[in-house]
């Protein structure tokens, strides 16, 4: 009698509400896919294209002669001659003690006159260079935010979220061409007062005697003429960005997705400068100048890009990107010259992988 009982219970107890749960729950955690990260991380090439350095505040000459006050009584060195105190202390404002190097200072009208110059350049020599960015590395990690309304729904696929980034790019500029500096002279006229120049070149003495020149002079100033720069200027910079901004990824085909980007970025440039520099005037020969500096600098800016996956599988993916990525100006000096590294039509181009967790 109680096998009998235990054999008609049998059924009712393996329909229970709590053998029944435990059954339902075993089917459905062994048919539901665990749920899947919302990360996906990359890496691959960078290569920043678009740059442009000027180079400027290049050809410095100096005169070994300064521009003294008019008036009479002084002692006054020019690029091709010299008017100085005599040993009568320029008695009747004139003086014997003068020379000049060329018969072209001579200007015989009226009463005769002796020009003398002074010349410096402008150091105003410039010259741009494009590109030289290096291929670079960046990483980058893409954070799911889920699905994004547009159209009123007509792209449900569609999806947004955040991106971060971290590149690493070098920059190489160098020049050497040869370029112009203008050039600015001062002219000194001395009156002869009707005395006949010696033949130039001609070095009069301070004990004299010798034929007399006016001490004070008339002055006037040009701009003219140019002096020719020869070197070497180059730029190093080591240059490393960090980003942060959206996305919205739209799916073409259930393997290609476009994916719109733009963002903010914080770069720090690491760079330094060096130049070598040969400026040559006409008659007044050459000097040289160089100069070196380094310089790290934080460079704001921001990036906007449109890109393209391909799933190779459930968890990799080709990606290539193109992004316009403008920063601030990386400037920096040596000496009396400037290197001036531009972003404004800067853009990276990009190729790497991604992995979906």
């Amino acid at each position: 009698m109680k096998f009998r009982l235990f054999r008609l219970l049998l059924p009712v107890l393996a329909t229970s509400p709590a053998v029944a749960g435990e059954s339902l729950l075993a089917a459905y955690i062994a048919n539901t896919p665990a749920k899947d990260s919302p990360w996906r991380v990359g890496g691959g090439y960078a290569h920043l294209l678009g740059l442009k350095t000027e180079f400027r505040g290049l050809g410095t000459f100096n005169s070994p002669n300064m521009i003294q006050p008019l008036g009479g009584g002084i002692n006054r060195d020019y690029d091709n001659g010299y008017v100085r105190v005599d040993i009568s202390n320029n008695q009747d404002d004139e003086t014997w003690n003068w020379s000049y190097d060329d018969d072209s200072q001579h200007n015989p009208a009226g009463s005769g006159s002796i020009n003398y110059s002074i010349t410096n350049s402008l150091s105003n020599a410039s010259v741009d260079e494009d590109d030289g960015g290096h291929p670079g590395l960046e990483l980058f990690a893409y954070y799911d935010m889920g699905v994004a309304n547009l159209m009123s729904n007509k792209v449900p696929n569609a999806s947004w979220g955040f991106r971060y980034g971290l590149q690493y790019n070098r920059v190489d500029m160098s020049n050497n061409s040869v370029l112009s500096t203008g050039l600015t002279t001062t002219t000194d006229r001395f009156d002869l007062g009707g005395n006949i120049a010696p033949l130039a070149p001609f070095t009069g003495s301070f004990s004299g005697p010798g034929p007399l020149l006016s001490d004070s002079p008339t002055r006037a100033t040009s701009l003219a003429g140019t002096g020719i720069v020869q070197g070497n200027r180059e730029l190093d910079l080591d240059l490393t960005q960090f980003s942060l901004g959206t996305y919205l990824e739209l799916p073409v085909t259930d393997k290609f997705h476009v994916i719109c980007e733009a963002g903010l970025s914080l770069g720090f440039a690491s760079g330094s400068y060096n130049f070598q520099s040969a400026t040559t005037l006409s008659g007044l020969g050459t000097q040289n100048s160089s100069g070196s500096n380094s310089s790290n600098k934080i460079l704001p800016g921001a990036y906007i890009g449109l890109g393209a996956t391909y799933a190779l599988d459930d968890q990799w993916a080709i990606l290539v990107s193109a992004r316009y990525q403008y920063m601030d100006r990386f400037d920096i000096s040596a000496k009396d010259t400037e290197a001036s590294l531009s972003f404004d039509s800067a853009y990276l181009l990009s190729l790497g992988c991604v992995y979906s967790f």
